[in-house]
């Protein structure tokens, strides 16, 4: 209170040595001390008021710019409610942005409150359907490997019958020989395709979990 009464006294005090200067003031002086007032405001906000006072001038006309200056007043006292204006407008801003705040947190929590039991069964399901396909992909690659392993014990057994048949008939057993090795060399080298196949994929799987995981910590990181 006492503030604000010692912050009325010195408008009072310089509005008197307005009046006292009196008459003698002219545009050139009004804007100068008013644009001294109004040397701590934002510079739009200061360069606004004086256009605004510049145009009040300019529509007034020179010939009635002592009117104006005495219609007008003390330009401290100009300066104080352009301030006071300015500080009320500042303090709504303010309390807008606080509430838009507000209720953005509260759409926050009732978005999440409303989501939760959507997007839970939906983690869930992508994260067994993931489970599911490495699954198959395993299974699909034992039974390539089960199937290539059976295929290369029976060219050994194509090759021993061959080879047992030799004393019989020698075009039977080199054909059946032939048969044999051919099947080994197929297994083999159907084994190599697959080995590399279930490396790249298991190293492509596993370098997207691993960037995934990367992108969660480092998101938790930025949050804490």
């Amino acid at each position: 209170m006492r503030i604000t009464k010692e912050i009325g006294f010195c408008i009072r005090r310089k509005s008197i040595n307005f009046y006292v200067e009196g008459m003698t003031m002219n545009r050139s002086e009004f804007f100068s001390k008013l644009e001294q007032e109004l040397s701590r405001m934002p510079g739009e906000e200061r360069q606004s008021a004086l256009d605004y006072y510049y145009e009040y001038f300019d529509d007034a006309g020179e010939e009635n710019e002592q009117k104006v200056l005495e219609e007008l007043g003390s330009p401290y006292q100009i300066a104080a409610r352009i301030k006071a204006d300015s500080a009320v407008r500042q303090l709504d801003a303010e309390k807008r942005l606080t509430v838009k705040k507000g209720i953005s947190a509260v759409w926050l929590v009732i978005l999440a409150i409303f989501a939760a039991p959507i997007a839970l069964p939906l983690a869930i399901g992508g994260a067994m359907l993931a489970i599911g396909l490495i699954a198959a992909l395993i299974g699909l690659l034992a039974a390539l490997i089960i199937g290539v392993a059976a295929l290369f014990f029976g060219g050994i057994v194509v090759v021993i019958s061959g080879v047992a048949v030799i004393a019989t008939s020698l075009p039977v057993a080199l054909f059946t020989i032939g048969v044999g090795l051919a099947v080994l060399g197929t297994t083999i080298l159907a084994g190599i395709l697959i080995v590399l196949a279930a490396r790249g994929i298991f190293g492509s799987i596993a370098k997207t979990m691993n960037r995934q995981l990367n992108k969660k910590s480092k998101g938790d990181e930025i949050d804490g």
